[in-house]
């Protein structure tokens, strides 16, 4: 279970898109990002890959499929790759949270699962001091033969903190840093602060996720980057 708040709290940062000005996610089909998870202590516990599959346009709206890949160094089994889709409107991005969730995890939960959600946005320009819309995200299961169990994520209090330059293994960037609070409620709740680093040459390049009394619980950097 720790292992899916930390994954859900990563996984649901932004993703890239094309044609129309969004921001920060311009990327084209076929462009790869790839990604190491590190532990509290920096050491590397496994990978991410994005990978652009498509690119559309419907309307005033352009729609990415995505193939998202991860490895869990202490995992035998490793996840299956999964596809999702996200969307760029009007110089916005917007993710929806409940797509960016492995259905192997979500299965994990039992047979009669109901996931709601609202959508994660990101305007096409960021500015120190700038505050972005909350999001949330809920999964639920309900049965006659089994015990309901819900699982709920709110991110809270994003703020555009600062504009920094971050050094990762792709390279060197110029950054606009994103902090929030996470809640996560299950059978009790976790209270958790987190920050994101992006960049217009790299779309997400680093988080960190820190517990209630500010110790570093992980982090994601870029290792990887492969434009189209």
């Amino acid at each position: 279970m720790k292992n899916l708040i930390f994954l859900m709290l990563i996984v649901m940062l932004p993703a890239l898109a094309i044609s129309q000005d969004c921001g920060y996610y311009n990327y084209k089909k076929g462009t790869v990002l790839g990604y190491q998870n590190l532990d509290g202590k920096g050491k590397v516990t496994g990978t991410s890959r994005m990978t652009f599959l498509d690119v559309y346009q419907k309307g005033n709206a352009y729609f990415f499929k995505v193939q998202s890949e991860t490895t869990d160094e202490k995992s035998k089994e490793q996840p299956k790759p999964f596809e999702y889709t996200m969307k760029c409107e009007n110089g916005e991005f917007f993710i929806d949270m409940s797509s960016m969730m492995d259905p192997s995890m979500a299965s994990s939960f039992g047979t009669d699962v109901k996931i709601t959600s609202t959508d994660l946005s990101y305007p096409a320009s960021l500015s120190v001091g700038q505050t972005l819309p909350d999001a949330s995200f809920m999964i639920s299961t309900a049965s006659e033969n089994a015990i309901s169990m819900n699982m709920t994520i709110n991110i809270t209090n994003r703020v555009v903190a600062a504009q920094e330059s971050v050094t990762v293994p792709a390279g060197t960037f110029d950054c606009y840093k994103i902090t929030y609070n996470a809640e996560t409620k299950m059978l009790f709740k976790v209270n958790s602060t987190a920050a994101l680093w992006m960049s217009k040459n790299g779309g997400m390049i680093k988080t960190e996720t820190y517990d209630k009394k500010g110790k570093l619980l992980g982090s994601t950097v870029l290792n990887e980057i492969r434009l189209k």
